[in-house]
């Protein structure tokens, strides 16, 4: 059912934009996100349609070097969106479907240069120094997102705020591991027996991060 919804979304997007033309009304809008800050822009369609693409762009990075420890983390997040509005009853208020473009990444890692130890899947692994771990997670490519907001008229020229809220859902995270060392499990358990445990157990505990709330807040204008 979400997969038909969004894409009779996408068919709205292309079909011919008969209102756009005959208004000539489109609107650009600049907003912070749980995506990131982006900038939106699209045509109106319809008396109640409105279509909008847009890009968001996120970034911070972690450093930090303790008890002979070095923790380094990068998260990414990068996605494109292509939405639409749905006025069912006129006025401001939109209910949304589209498809955000997911290059979202969350990238980390762990060095030691004494002896450490690690615990994946309830195995106990150790190294006397010099070892180190490192995961990457990613998302699926391309996430349905549905959603509610709030923003100017399509008709009305001028400036206006919006706000959407809705959920993006981007499928269970998927985690791929790293390391790096002579790690030594309880049982004679190799650095490959790690990277395979680690990676079993972080993809088992991202699993139920399916659905990931978005809020957005922004500024636009409708020439």
């Amino acid at each position: 059912m979400l997969k038909k919804v969004v894409l009779a979304a996408l068919v709205l997007a292309a079909l011919p934009m008969q209102g756009y033309a005959a208004d000539g009304t489109v609107r650009l809008d600049a907003h912070m996100s749980a995506l990131g800050g982006g900038l939106e822009i699209g045509p109106a369609l319809t008396e109640n349609f409105s279509a909008r693409v847009g890009f968001n762009k996120f970034s911070f990075s972690y450093n930090d070097t303790s008890g002979g420890q070095t923790f380094n983390g990068n998260l990414n997040w990068s996605s494109i969106s292509a939405l639409v509005d749905w006025r069912p009853w006129g006025g401001v208020t939109h209910l949304t479907a589209g498809a955000i473009f997911n290059n979202n990444k969350i990238d980390a890692s762990a060095t030691a240069t004494n002896s450490s130890t690690y615990t994946a899947n309830g195995i106990d692994y150790t190294c006397a120094g010099g070892c180190g771990v490192g995961f990457s997670v990613g998302f699926n490519k391309v996430a349905p997102y549905l959603g509610i907001g709030w923003s100017g008229q399509p008709k009305k020229q001028g400036f206006s705020f919006s706000t959407d809220i809705g959920v993006l859902f981007q499928g269970s995270p998927q985690a791929s591991v790293t390391a790096s060392g002579s790690w030594t499990g309880a049982g004679g358990q190799t650095v490959a027996d790690l990277m395979g445990d680690a990676q079993n157990q972080l993809n088992s505990d991202l699993s139920n991060f399916k659905y990931y709330p978005v809020v957005s807040i922004g500024i636009g204008y409708t020439f």
